[in-house]
């Protein structure tokens, strides 16, 4: 073989070796998922303490809210403040090492100046290093922000933020009019292959942003201006999410039968958690706990109101206790992926809870019919007494004796 041949080989081999080291680094940025090594369960720290989105991540099972913090008000910015702060520092975590070791996601949509600058720096270091998910809800205090609330791009955390931000009112909010439809911007994309986005109602994106090289736009507005809605990059070891409006205020998003799906999809994306493949049944099982959750809270109420009437709710409870022994056991199966297995738990909850309330309901009725004989008892014997001393008084007048009238001179 020629010696020239033999140099072209041998810096051909040199540059597919390179070529196939930068591919192995590309497929090592991809962050890897980020869950509860024991447990499997995702545990969130969120940056307001209200909301449509917190109250569906409240019932997912695979999802531990811990610290929780209050969001601000326009009408009292700066004592609201102070009551965020209060709390912050109590539920906080107080170390770098404790907060990378008990957190796998990071929810923010409050003010910059609810967390210290300290704080701040955890953040983005938490996911540049430790492989943290980072998510930013979209709202008035989130990206820019409006005022008199501060902009998340002059912090730390724009280090990891996939999107421009822009500050105040013109500038960095759209108005509550811009209403748009959704569109799939990346259908090869897990999160937006997930569900029928393009279904929804309309969407109200508050937030103006601009996406920075390397974002990835999932879904935008179904406009000209294409504006990001959904969006990430995989940054360091972790990943940083937007939802422009994770709670879905000022618009009837919250009313759209995949709502709860697109938000607890979101929440396990931002950790790279596979999202589940069978759409019809997670979506039923997402569906039931709130159901189970509402026949609950009517079961609760029905002992409550029986147990005030001495009513033997024994049988109650000892229901309730296996409907929830149901329950866990659904969310164990949940827990291990078995999808249709946790759906018939489930439902086998949801039957057993139906039972006990009919049987609350008759034992009120029981309850509520001594009452009322106790009641018509009681009345009918003041009548009689009351009617005795009448009849005594005024028809039985024969038993006094009559007395002499007098007239005044």
């Amino acid at each position: 073989m020629p010696v020239w041949c033999r140099i072209l080989r041998f810096h051909i081999s040199i540059a597919l070796l390179v070529l196939s080291a930068v591919s192995i680094q590309t497929v090592a940025w991809a962050m890897e998922t980020r869950v509860d090594p024991e447990t499997r369960t995702i545990r969130v720290i969120w940056g307001v303490g209200s909301g449509n989105a917190l109250r569906c991540a409240q019932q997912d099972p695979r999802i531990q809210v811990g610290a929780v913090i209050p969001p601000l008000t326009y009408e009292t910015t700066m004592a609201d403040l102070e009551r965020s702060r209060r709390i912050a520092r109590i539920y906080m975590p107080r170390t770098y090492a404790h907060l990378v070791e008990n957190t796998d996601l990071m929810i923010i949509e409050i003010d910059t100046r609810c967390f210290t600058l300290q704080n701040h720096i955890w953040f983005r270091d938490a996911v540049l290093e430790d492989g943290l998910g980072f998510l930013m809800g979209g709202g008035a205090m989130s990206f820019g922000a409006n005022p008199p609330f501060t902009n998340w791009c002059e912090t730390a955390v724009d280090e990891i933020l996939p999107v421009d931000c822009f500050h105040g009112n013109a500038e960095g909010r759209y108005p509550k009019t811009y209403m748009v439809r959704l569109k799939v911007a990346s259908p090869e994309d897990e999160l937006g292959a997930s569900i029928p986005w393009e279904s929804a109602p309309l969407y109200y994106p508050p937030n103006i942003v601009a996406a920075r090289p390397g974002c990835v736009p999932i879904i935008v507005s179904d406009n000209r201006e294409e504006t990001p809605l959904y969006f990430y990059w995989d940054i360091g070891e972790g990943r940083s999410m937007g939802v422009q409006n994770l709670n879905s205020y000022f618009s009837d998003f919250v009313n759209w039968e995949f709502y709860w799906d697109a938000t607890l999809n979101s929440l396990y994306y931002s950790v790279a958690f596979p999202l589940p493949d069978d759409l019809l049944v997670v979506h039923e099982l997402r569906g039931a706990w709130n159901e189970i959750q509402v026949q609950r809270s009517l079961l609760h109420s029905f002992i409550e109101f029986a147990d005030k009437y001495a009513a033997d709710t024994g049988r109650l409870e000892d229901g309730m206790e296996g409907a929830d022994s149901l329950r866990r056991s659904s969310d164990s199966l949940y827990l291990e992926g078995s999808y249709p297995d946790s759906l018939d738990a489930l439902r086998a909850s949801i039957a057993e809870f139906e039972r006990l309330q009919d049987l609350a309901v008759e034992l009120k009725e029981r309850a509520l019919f001594w009452v009322y004989v106790i009641e018509w008892l009681v009345v009918s014997s003041a009548l009689m007494v009351s009617g005795f001393i009448l009849w005594s008084l005024m028809i039985r007048r024969a038993l006094y004796r009559a007395v002499r009238t007098t007239s005044s001179r």
